[in-house]
């Protein structure tokens, strides 16, 4: 039955390409082809890969290529194992996975087959994000010697001198017995003298 309130879709479909008529199968190119390593299942587990490990991982941008840098582990990223490898940031900043283990020596060194192990020095001068100033020698160990008394003005013990905050204190022009500021004098006045 055709209903006519419903409107009729007019775009035109794109062709279909023939891929081997696989079920669910996508117009996106095929994955790279995986490591020797992940392909064997051998990728490094967590027990190996700690901070201070020399590795070799594959950045993001050599997914396709499989290009290995070089590095020393400052931080796992992935909490477990994982097929393509653990993620780690290394102390130069690149982030990866881990494809083997590297020496032991935990040094990396630069060679002519590893470009970009040979632009990390000039990225690696910033090593230490965060320093704890601590431990830093000129700073004092702890908080100098204080007590309660240390935070309470002193009180002069003479009282009986005059107060230096501006204040004027005057007599009561009637009685001379009623001392104080203006205001109180004038308050004294009116109320003792004039009413």
């Amino acid at each position: 039955m055709n209903r006519p309130n419903r409107p009729r879709n007019r775009q035109p479909r794109p062709p279909r390409q023939q891929q081997n008529n696989q079920r669910g199968g996508s117009s996106r190119p095929s994955r790279a082809p995986a490591t020797p390593q992940q392909a064997s299942g051998t990728v490094p587990t967590v027990q190996q890969v700690i901070p201070g490990a020399s590795v070799f991982i594959i950045l993001k941008e050599d997914q396709p290529t499989g290009e290995e840098t070089k590095g020393i582990v400052q931080d796992l990223l992935t909490r477990g194992n994982h097929p393509r490898g653990i993620k780690v940031r290394l102390r130069d900043g690149q982030v990866g996975r881990v494809q083997r283990m590297g020496d032991s020596s935990g040094v990396p060194s630069a060679s002519s087959d590893e470009p970009r192990a040979q632009t990390a020095p000039s990225s690696s001068r910033f090593t230490m994000r965060y320093t704890d100033v601590r431990l830093d020698d000129e700073f004092a160990t702890g908080p100098p010697p204080r007590s309660l008394a240390d935070f309470i003005p002193d009180f002069d013990d003479n009282s009986s001198s005059t107060p230096t905050a501006g204040v004027e204190t005057v007599k009561c022009p009637f009685c001379d017995a009623f001392e104080g500021d203006e205001a109180a004098v004038t308050h004294h006045i009116d109320r003792e003298h004039l009413s």
